[in-house]
């Protein structure tokens, strides 16, 4: 597995893995699944040096993402991020499978 910075090619996978957890409710507030043009903004808001987005990737395939999103629009608050990570359902289920 390797971790890097997330290409706007790889926006299909991180809205994919996004939706797969809408359902289960318990990790997103969203009742309804997105579009990759409904997160192309906040994908340009992510910056290397500064609220990076992070996709892992696992033989080729993106297995998860991680972003640094600005917590609350106060200035004293420019150095806290909320941090989201978010992890492929199958790459769950084969670390369960793998764990029994």
């Amino acid at each position: 597995m390797i971790f890097r910075d997330a290409l706007e090619s790889d926006l299909p996978a991180i809205v994919d893995i996004y939706n797969s957890t809408i359902p289960g409710m318990m990790v997103t507030a969203d009742t309804a699944p997105i579009t990759v043009n409904d997160r192309r903004a906040w994908f340009h808001e992510h910056k290397k040096g500064f609220r990076p987005l992070w996709v892992i990737e696992d033989t080729g395939t993106i297995a998860g993402w991680l972003s640094f999103q600005s917590f609350y629009g106060r200035p004293a608050y420019r150095a806290t991020a909320e941090v989201s990570i978010y992890i492929a359902r199958a790459i769950v289920n084969r670390a369960w499978a793998a764990s029994c």
